[in-house]
């Protein structure tokens, strides 16, 4: 394959290897006149899955646990910045009382300068929005609670 018209495999795995080693789920690089977007799809953490493994220390984290049951906890999966629309200038992807299906992109989080969507792994209704816009967030952090 000549570099000049196309990207090498080489070059393709090594991007891939990139999304994999810096936890990113996309990234687009440019050779001449040729672009090329790697992505995978975003997973969105469950509740459930951390819920258990996270340790029971003090009152204050089961009255919180409480006022969450039944409620569908979307976790950052990553170190980065929240945004709730697309553009400064957009509507927000999402609202509290919103119905959300499955797939729908929820928020956009920016990580090492690459826009992250991630989408709802469940239908449901938007109870809280627990971050601001362009706030950052760390991993593991409840950004979004749904209602199943």
């Amino acid at each position: 394959m000549s570099e000049k018209n196309n990207l090498p495999v080489d070059k393709i795995n090594q991007l891939s290897q990139i999304l994999k080693d810096q936890g990113l789920t996309e990234i687009e690089i440019e050779v001449g006149d040729t672009k090329i977007r790697v992505r995978k799809e975003a997973s969105v953490i469950s509740a459930p899955n951390l819920v258990a493994n996270a340790p029971i220390t003090a009152d204050k984290s089961n009255a919180a646990e409480t006022s969450n049951a039944g409620l569908h906890l979307v976790k950052s999966p990553m170190v980065g910045t929240f945004y709730a629309s697309p553009s400064p200038d957009s509507a927000p992807f999402i609202k509290v009382g919103d119905r959300v299906t499955k797939g729908q992109t929820l928020c956009i989080v920016e990580a090492m300068k690459l826009m992250n969507e991630f989408p709802s792994d469940v239908d449901g209704e938007v109870v809280e929005i627990c971050v601001q816009d362009s706030s950052a967030i760390s991993f593991g952090q409840v950004i979004i609670k749904i209602k199943p």
